[in-house]
């Protein structure tokens, strides 16, 4: 993140003017800019401020002006709200009340307009973030591009600018809603997940990480290392993410970026194609006969197009229902008790269903090549949305 040396200078100054310790946070609750905390006593409640802050949620209400807010592991502290020139919210003013402070404690400063300084300096360095980001953005997706002029231009960019870490390898991540017939509300997450993706890692470590949003609307995020997917995960089962889900491409180096990006996409499509099967973050390596599969141009795929066998289940209604069962059984190595538990049903009912499909299939389940073929072909009809 940015130093921000105007900011802190103008807290800084207040905290003189007023004889206290104070702390800025952004629109998120996050702590930006504090005054200095000289005595041991200042220093243990800022610790407890970072420690704390992100589990905060801003105020319901609360007008220009200041009040008392219980905040978690804080305690009570005085709270104000900062506009912009527009008067539209960018951020909070905090402040530990002293011993019988008045609810306002900052009637003389704010009439003073020394709030506006700050005010402004936050506005500005959310439009500049904005910007950043938005730059930053449209580098990364031109790293990933088909095109070797606009990687090669974006690369020397990012580079050149220091906007980007240098690294001898790099990975590509591409995020989606999480399932291929996503409505607009889960689509519109994707944005949300790379933006919060990018300030987990600027807020938490001193890496950079950069990404964007492509036309068809998946997310792109290009990390200069491996990517921890157990960690990608947690950010992105967050409630106000879900469900979006992840694909990470293999380690390449800049110039080789879109190979690693397209072998994201396919491990996202797997995973979105089969939520079921697969974690919320997924390394390409990790995906599969599945990733194999995900790379077939399934929107084409038809019901004719699959085994015979297996074509001949779907398009009877009883046995397509019961295309769950057949699955379970050869996903359990032909185990009808372990099947059995699986479904939550009798043993009697898997032989018994078992019975019927292979006779509509026309096939002795006892083969392995007929165990082959049944598996993969139900496999490609639950990726191309055969079954549900």
């Amino acid at each position: 993140m940015n130093r921000m040396p105007e900011l802190h200078d103008a807290i800084q100054d207040l905290s003189e003017a007023m004889g206290r310790r104070l702390v800025v946070l952004d629109r998120t609750m996050r702590v930006i800019a504090y005054s200095i905390h000289e005595s041991p006593q200042d220093r243990l409640s800022l610790s407890r401020i970072l420690a704390h802050s992100d589990s905060w949620e801003a105020p319901a209400t609360m007008n220009q002006g200041s009040a008392v807010h219980d905040l978690e592991g804080i305690g009570s502290v005085v709270m104000h709200r900062l506009l912009g020139a527009d008067r539209h919210f960018v951020g909070h003013l905090l402040l530990t009340p002293a011993e019988g402070t008045a609810a306002d404690p900052l009637g003389d400063v704010v009439a003073g307009h020394s709030l506006d300084r700050i005010s402004r300096l936050l506005e500005s360095r959310d439009a500049g973030l904005r910007a950043l980001l938005d730059r930053s953005g449209a580098l990364a997706l031109d790293l990933v591009s088909h095109e070797d002029e606009r990687r090669e231009s974006a690369a020397a960019t990012l580079l050149g600018e220091g906007i980007f870490g240098a690294s001898e390898h790099y990975c590509a991540v591409a995020v989606g809603p999480g399932a291929v017939d996503a409505d607009a509300a889960a689509k519109g997450r994707v944005e949300q997940a790379v933006a919060q993706t990018i300030r987990f890692v600027n807020d938490t470590s001193t890496a950079s990480v950069i990404g964007g949003v492509a036309e068809e609307g998946n997310g792109v995020l290009i990390f200069p290392r491996p990517v921890v997917a157990p960690r990608l995960a947690r950010i992105l089962t967050r409630p106000q993410l879900a469900p979006a889900r992840a694909g990470i491409g293999p380690l390449a180096p800049l110039d080789g970026l879109h190979f690693s990006y397209r072998r994201a996409g396919w491990a996202l499509r797997a995973t979105s194609l089969a939520p079921a099967d697969h974690p919320v973050a997924v390394h390409w390596a990790d995906t599969g006969a599945d990733g194999i599969l995900a790379t077939l141009p399934l929107d084409g795929l038809g019901v004719a197009d699959l085994p015979s066998p297996v074509r001949r289940i779907l398009q009877e209604r009883k046995t397509r229902h019961w295309a769950k069962t057949l699955e379970a059984f050869l996903e359990n190595a032909g185990d009808i008790q372990a099947t059995a538990q699986v479904l939550n049903v009798h043993r009697s009912t898997i032989y018994y269903r078992l019975e019927r499909l292979t006779e509509v299939a026309g096939v002795d389940l006892r083969l392995g090549t007929v165990q082959r073929d049944l598996h993969l072909g139900l496999r490609l009809a639950r990726l191309a949305g055969f079954l549900e």
